[in-house]
């Protein structure tokens, strides 16, 4: 009877180290095991220092800004990509941890991804990254070309599709709230911010060379689900970037 009992016991125990096995280390379709919040990260990538001067004043980028819907297939180097993410939500000042979009109360609700197609960045594998300011890098959150599947949930706008890149950029409503407790003063803050970023963007892409356009016509559910989003976050623009064609 007492064998019999010890037996049982270590059946038990194989069975719990095999279901406590398989939970920790069975992960479908992903490469690593590192996390970042509610974020599965594939890799780093440590992205160029921005540039803090360039060949255009800021008048002359405001004079020429257009939305342009129709792009090339030459492929970005990184350190425009990295020169657009600072433009939108990079560090300004490292000891106040300021960024280089005003936040109400510094609460910094932001987050910034770029969805990268095949041969698209120079550097950069096709996938979806989310940026890191604190750092200055892009975690790769999702393997693969998105651009097709992003465009349909865009209502089938090709400029998401035919642009090398796709910006995005989502809210945290609660993040806000938390701090300012009324929720439609917060949601006023988290867009106009938003606003804020994304004239950035179009000003920092100007000055390179490179063309944008802010598109707001999408399903969020959708857009969450395609680049694994934390629940906490709302998609608010998408961004499709590159060289006019």
């Amino acid at each position: 009877m007492e064998k019999k009992k010890i037996g049982l016991v270590i059946i038990l125990l194989v069975v719990f180290v095999g279901v406590l096995g398989a939970y920790y280390f069975y992960q479908p379709n992903k490469s690593s095991s590192t996390t970042s919040a509610n974020r599965y990260v594939i890799n780093v990538t440590y992205l160029p220092s921005p540039q803090l001067s360039g060949n255009m004043s800021v008048e002359t980028a405001i004079q020429n800004r257009r939305s342009v819907r129709s792009f090339s297939n030459q492929a970005l180097n990184i350190s425009s990509i990295s020169q657009i993410l600072w433009s939108a939500q990079g560090i300004t000042d490292n000891q106040s941890n300021l960024r280089a979009t005003p936040s109400a109360g510094q609460v910094y609700p932001l987050e910034m991804y770029v969805v990268v197609g095949n041969s698209s960045v120079n550097g950069l594998a096709p996938g979806a990254y989310h940026y890191v300011p604190s750092n200055n890098t892009l975690e790769k959150t999702v393997n693969g070309d998105l651009r097709s599947q992003l465009s349909s949930i865009a209502t089938g706008q090709q400029s998401v599709n035919q642009a090398p890149v796709d910006f995005v950029i989502t809210g945290n409503y609660k993040k806000m709230i938390d701090k300012y407790k009324d929720p439609t003063l917060c949601t006023r803050f988290v867009d106009i911010e938003a606003g804020h970023a994304g004239e950035n963007m179009y000003l920092e892409a100007e000055s390179m060379g490179i063309a944008t356009v802010a598109i707001g016509s999408f399903n969020e559910t959708q857009i969450t689900q395609l680049l694994e989003l934390p629940q906490n976050e709302t998609p608010l623009y998408i961004f499709p970037t590159g060289y006019k064609s």
